[in-house]
């Protein structure tokens, strides 16, 4: 259970135990029955039933969010795996677009279908490409619409293209 989650139960028992103590004070059903009829009156009969109702909530939905994930687990569904279908046909795309490329350009496009948003200047150090052989890489994968970039400061941030993720 996360910190966050374990303030939540702590807060919702306070917020429990505080309704109960509140509608067993002789003092309150005094001040309630005493009051003459008004908006804050109503309010005030009220108060330990919704003190009680938001503490249950508090308490019990952190319990409920361990659950899911929880299950989540046992299933084998995880961010990564989710990801990973999301975008299923990628490597079927990737393979038949490589068959068609040279070994720069397969290896330039590998780098930017695991790591989607790369900038061209870091392509430089995980190929040892020169930056203009990079440059020029770029361009033609470009050019065969395999990628587009983004402008990013002094750089681009390298995506597939569309109809090669989906």
């Amino acid at each position: 259970m996360r910190p966050g989650h374990l303030a939540a139960v702590i807060v919702g028992m306070f917020m429990i135990l505080s309704s109960f103590v509140i509608s067993g004070s002789q003092a309150y059903q005094n001040e309630c029955t005493m009051m003459h009829p008004s908006v804050y009156s109503s309010f005030y009969s009220y108060l330990p039933s919704i003190l009680s109702v938001a503490g249950i909530t508090l308490v019990v939905t952190p319990f409920v969010i361990c659950f899911k994930d929880k299950s989540k687990k046992r299933a084998g569904i995880t961010s990564e795996t989710h990801v990973s279908r999301k975008y299923r046909k990628t490597p079927e795309t990737l393979a038949v677009a490589e068959k068609l490329l040279e070994e720069d350009e397969k290896k330039v496009l590998k780098i930017i279908a695991e790591n989607e948003g790369v900038t061209q200047d870091s392509l430089h150090f995980r190929t040892g490409f020169s930056t203009s052989k990079v440059s020029m890489i770029v361009k033609k994968l470009e050019e065969k619409d395999l990628i587009y970039r983004e402008r990013f400061g002094k750089t681009y941030r390298l995506y597939l293209s569309d109809w090669v993720r989906d």
